[in-house]
């Protein structure tokens, strides 16, 4: 027997499986809905805007066999399964296997089909499960084409391995290989999210003229949560000798994850490449740990108008990493990816938490950072603030250089304000007095980035103090300003930057790093504060239960890092598209409720005289209740003209 639409709709319909259609029992209880052909033609056109499937085609032409034979056509196309995901992620769906499957085998119609080059399935109920299992099969292939093309970390993802097994999988893990393959991975999600950015339109991507973000790490699950530690890795190869495997435990399946310290008093290490990540539970600890993976997300925000909502706060870049790895280059790869997301914008300030440019060395994440364009927004370390170094005589505070004549609280006003020495609207004055003995920018060096001629604030058109070692260059402004005393100046220890007109600084050597707004400032906090509500805000509402949920790994059980990046990419993309459309329902909301309503004529003054008023009514007792001034006025072209009440 056949099973079709109208499985539904018969009234009271039982067969021998009691309440439950035939259809049902197909779909396995599943949704069996068809999808609408408008939204699969709008989805399948996304997928192709994006360029990814040419790329896709590229790298596997970049890795067939020249000797090989060649095999049969794929049942199912990239194309076709990229639409089958994003459709799912539309409806809020599991990304699983098992549901794509579903969808391109039952839930399409004829239209749908010829567009994304599937055929039509066999309907008959006897034979369903075996086609189910080729459809699946089918799907399973094609996503695993996709992840092969894509996978920096390939090994035998099925059963349980033994320590020794573990080991030896990262012995043998090719690491020339593996940025090949990340570099692959991270251009599969940047091309899928510049789509979705480009989806908005014109005035509202250019609403700002430069790009901002902040951009932070967050948590994600693997399928598999058993994990092991490096640190006692040798320990653990050295116990398997020799023991029977009957007798151990089952081991980890994923070599390529990590330690995530969610809570407690657990740090979050960064390591470079080619050193060994010794994060491990331990007996004792107040640490909550979870194994998985970190997803690096940069999203834009506002530095003109912080909080405005003149743009929807999108998610520009993204990656998955292994926790406590790179996480500075990681950094590096978000602004990256960023600043090309659309050319027209230029890099802006990146805004992120004291995990990145307030621990990571400047060669790592400040340099680069400039390097792309971006200005760095941060909070310091409280063992940074205050004076920390100079150079040429200067003193390094905070992100910035000054005279050495500057007075000490001044210097020191962040350390007494954080140790509540001093209020905060003293904090606040001491801050505005600093930045007159800060030093001015002659020029920007044309080597690389940090580089910059600095001068003393007694000199130029615009001094901000008088130093007895300078003199006020004609055409300067006659006001008061800060003086600096001569008692102040020890001339025998005099440096650079009092006895010449300028030196060249390298701002990225400070132990803080230079900044786009006056660290504590209004202008800093109030951008800080809408930076980082902003990623958290992003966090939560990506790793809420609904929609999205990239944490929870039961929702996208295929393991691997690269199958879980993936299906992350589709879930970001989803969640773009979504964040578009209610940045606009919510314009549509706020102009309804700005706009002035329209007066509504009141029974007794449309149909009948009012003294009070000195109205005439038309008479007419068929307009129905609520009839707006302007509409009565639409009806005096009719062939019986309405009155509109006027005053006598």
């Amino acid at each position: 027997m056949s099973t079709t639409d109208t499985d539904y709709h018969l009234p009271g319909y039982t067969t021998e499986f009691g309440g439950i259609t035939e259809r049902e029992i197909v779909g396995r209880g599943r949704n069996m809905q068809t999808v609408d052909p408008g939204l699969v033609a709008l989805v399948e056109s996304r997928v192709r805007k994006s360029g990814v499937l040419e790329q896709l085609e590229r790298w596997s032409a970049e890795d067939a066999n020249p000797d090989g034979m060649g095999g049969r056509p794929a049942a199912i196309s990239f194309r076709a399964l990229l639409t089958a995901m994003l459709i799912l992620t539309h409806e809020g769906a599991p990304l699983h296997m098992s549901r794509a499957a579903t969808l391109l085998q039952h839930r399409l119609d004829d239209q749908s089909r010829t567009l994304l080059g599937v055929s039509k399935p066999a309907t008959a109920f006897a034979t369903h499960t075996a086609i189910n299992a080729r459809w699946y099969n089918n799907t399973v292939r094609a996503f695993h084409r996709i992840i092969r093309l894509v996978d920096p970390y390939p090994q035998e993802r099925y059963t349980s391995k033994t320590h020794t097994q573990i080991q030896r999988i990262l012995k043998e893990h090719d690491a020339e290989r593996a940025d090949k393959y990340k570099a692959r991975l991270d251009h599969f999600t940047r091309v899928m999210l510049n789509m979705s950015f480009m989806e908005q339109p014109r005035q509202i991507r250019r609403a700002s003229k430069q790009m901002d973000v902040s951009f932070d790490q967050t948590y994600v699950g693997t399928p598999t949560t058993k994990g092991y530690s490096k640190k006692h890795l040798n320990a653990r190869v050295r116990a398997e000798k020799g023991a029977d495997l009957g007798q151990l435990a089952p081991g980890p399946v994923d070599a390529f994850a990590g330690w995530h310290a969610k809570s407690g008093k657990g740090e979050r290490n960064d390591h470079q490449k080619g050193e060994i990540d010794q994060t491990a539970p331990g007996r004792g600890e107040y640490t909550n740990y979870d194994w998985g993976w970190v997803a690096n997300l940069a999203v834009r925000v506002d530095s003109e108008a912080a909080g405005s909502k003149r743009f929807p706060g999108l998610v520009v870049a993204a990656s998955l990493s292994i926790p406590n790895m790179e996480v500075a280059e990681e950094a590096t790869r978000l602004l990256q990816t960023a600043a090309t997301i659309d050319p027209t914008l230029t890099p802006g300030v990146a805004d992120a938490d004291k995990q990145y440019f307030a621990n990571s060395k400047s060669f790592r994440l400040l340099v680069p950072a400039l390097e792309v364009g971006f200005t760095p927004s941060t909070d310091y370390r409280t063992d940074r603030m205050g004076v920390k170094g100079g150079d040429h005589g200067a003193l390094f505070v905070e992100g910035e250089a000054y005279c050495p004549s500057t007075p000490k609280e001044y210097l020191e006003a962040t350390p007494m304000y954080l140790a509540d020495n001093i209020d905060r609207p003293t904090y606040r004055a001491r801050l505005e007095e600093r930045e007159n003995y800060r030093l001015h920018v002659k020029e920007k060096a044309k080597t690389p980035a940090g580089k910059v001629m600095l001068r003393c604030p007694a000199l130029g058109k615009s001094p901000t103090v008088t130093c007895p070692l300078r003199e006020l260059m004609v055409g300067a402004a006659i006001k008061a300003r800060p003086e600096v005393k001569p008692e102040e100046i020890e001339e025998e220890f005099l440096d650079t930057i009092c006895t010449k007109h300028s030196a060249a600084f390298d701002l990225t050597e400070m132990q803080s790093p230079p900044q786009a707004f006056d660290y504590g400032s209004e202008e800093w906090e109030q951008f800080h504060d809408h930076a980082r509500n902003s990623i958290e805000s992003e966090n939560g509402q990506l790793k809420t239960s609904g929609n999205d949920d990239i944490e929870t790994a039961g929702r996208r059980k295929v393991r691997g890092i690269a199958a879980a990046q993936v299906m992350i990419t589709m879930l970001l993309v989803n969640h773009n598209i979504r964040k578009i459309a209610a940045f606009f329902s919510d314009k549509e909301k706020e102009k309804a409720r700005t706009t002035p309503r329209i007066p509504l004529l009141r029974r007794r003054d449309r149909v009948w005289a009012n003294r009070y008023t000195k109205t005439t009514g038309n008479g007419d007792l068929t307009i129905p209740r609520g009839v707006a001034a302007h509409t009565l006025k639409a009806h005096e072209q009719t062939s019986r003209p309405l009155a509109i009440p006027l005053r006598t």
